[in-house]
């Protein structure tokens, strides 16, 4: 077999073979004698791969040594690994050094008295020309993490390693990044990673979305509120993965207004009995609460005032107020009422009490089952004068005349109901009935007088004659005519002129 032949398959089978070159190398802290072989025996030269390289300072690199025999053949070797700068571990894995240079990497065999070297040469610190942050355009969502990578380059554009790189965010409020690279999505919007090293900058243009809201929860899911009451529901955006939403924007329905509304915060207001659908809603998803609404139970009534006393023919207006159980008061609640004795007072349907005659009656209103009384006296008002119309009358004697007495209190407001008797000053002039009828009885005066309660009213009354009528004498009887005149004028004019025989 050629030499070049017999090297090339000898490297290709050291290649696949690395990991057991690399072990058998660790495994040699100091020399030991080669194993007895027949290929040992025959080795003339130590090989060292790579033959040579060039390395950046600190730039690590992993050397393999084999034995060649003086036919060309290649075995394996137990070697002893130095370098003249640098560090190399047992197994041949070499660290340049920081400084600039040419140096040796040697393995050497003592056994075998043979040894073999790799030049190896330390570039110059080169200086850093541009920074690669990658990806260069990325985009992820709120809540999430992605790792990014900086890469410094000379200004060849060959990698640079060992160099050191800061991170900067444009807009922290929409992302962060940390020491390595690894950037958290804080809310929507946009931000630039920068990535600085040696005074050279990188960037990454980061786009943060929001996680679509995948579905609402609305809770209390089956809340039941009284009317008048309020209960607070809340919305819970969430994500396809179940994960709680923050920061969304929430809007709030209600299905019957009738019966409840709610406010843009899922306050709900119970306005009549019934069942409401409620519904949050954000970024086109929806939850819903089934909503019922009862009425608050009246567990008492109040009447105000608890006591009235009002003049017969007055009123007192009451007011009734249904309360809950806690002394709340209840709106738009049916309220009855009735008094225990009409004949003293009695109670229209607002609550209005009117007095009808001296005495007591208890005033109940009556709201679902539950009543609240007042106590009502009712007193009579004291007449303070009457008065008689007409305050002057004539008439002529037996004629009539109707007079009215009023009975009034200290105000001067007629009185109904109050008992009126009448009297005559001279019965002889004219006469009274109970009614106040007036009937003349013959010419003169008299006051008639009107008393209700001890209180008088008079009224002045005159009564005159008849008057005399025409009469036609015949001259037959003209003498006998005057006689008769003469004795009807003196009688008092109530005498006829009777004819003579």
């Amino acid at each position: 077999m050629a030499y070049r032949h017999k090297l090339s398959c000898r490297l290709a089978l050291l290649r696949d073979a690395l990991a057991l070159a690399l072990s058998v190398a660790a495994a040699a802290t100091c020399e030991r004698p080669a194993p007895a072989t027949g290929l040992t025996s025959s080795v003339a030269q130590i090989i060292v791969v790579p033959e040579s390289l060039s390395l950046d300072p600190a730039q690590q690199n992993q050397f393999l040594a084999y034995g060649r025999s003086a036919s060309g053949d290649s075995s394996d070797v137990v070697v002893a690994w130095s370098a003249s700068g640098g560090t190399i571990t047992p197994g041949g894995m070499f660290a340049a050094d920081t400084v600039s240079g040419d140096f040796l990497v040697i393995a050497a065999s003592s056994p075998l008295k043979l040894s073999g070297a790799s030049k190896v040469h330390i570039r110059g610190r080169r200086p850093v020309a541009s920074v690669t942050v990658s990806p260069a355009a990325p985009s992820m969502q709120v809540g999430q993490a992605m790792q990014l990578s900086a890469t410094p380059k000379d200004v060849g554009g060959t990698a640079l390693t060992g160099r050191v790189v800061t991170w900067a965010s444009s807009n922290t409020g929409v992302a962060t990044v940390n020491s390595s690279g690894l950037v958290t999505g804080v809310a929507a919007g946009s931000a630039t990673i920068t990535a600085t090293s040696e005074g050279v900058n990188g960037t990454s243009a980061l786009t943060v979305t929001n996680v679509p809201v995948a579905s609402v929860t609305v809770s209390p899911a089956a809340p039941s509120v009284q009317v008048g009451q309020t209960v607070q529901l809340s919305a819970t955006p969430k994500d396809a993965g179940g994960a709680v939403l923050t920061g969304r924007v929430v809007t709030w329905a209600s299905s019957n207004t009738g019966v409840a509304t709610v406010n843009g915060n899922g306050l709900v207001t119970g306005v009549a009995a019934g069942s409401a659908t409620i519904t949050a809603t954000s970024e086109g998803k929806s939850g819903t609460a089934a909503l019922t609404v009862s009425v608050v139970p009246v567990a008492s009534v109040a009447v105000t005032p608890a006591t009235a006393s009002i003049p017969a023919g007055q009123t007192a207006q009451l007011t009734a107020t249904p309360k809950d159980a806690s002394g709340a008061a209840l709106t738009g609640r049916v309220v009855t009422w009735a008094s225990s004795n009409t004949g003293v007072a009695t109670v229209s349907g607002s609550g209005l009490v009117t007095g009808v005659a001296a005495g007591s009656a208890t005033i109940t209103a009556t709201s679902e089952g539950q009543s609240g009384t007042a106590a009502v006296t009712v007193s009579v008002v004291p007449v303070a004068s009457v008065t008689v119309t007409p305050a002057t009358a004539s008439i002529s004697a037996g004629q009539t005349v109707q007079l009215t007495a009023t009975p009034k209190d200290a105000s001067g407001n007629p009185l109904t109901g109050r008992v009126v008797t009448w009297a005559s000053s001279a019965t002889g002039v004219a006469t009274v009935s109970g009614s106040g009828l007036v009937t003349g009885v013959a010419a003169g005066s008299a006051t008639l007088t009107a008393t209700s309660e001890g209180v008088n009213g008079t009224s002045a009354l005159t009564v005159t004659n008849v008057p005399v009528a025409s009469v036609t004498v015949s001259p037959a009887c003209r003498g006998q005519r005057d006689g008769h005149v003469r004795r009807a004028f003196l009688h008092g004019g109530d005498r006829r002129h009777r004819p003579a025989g």
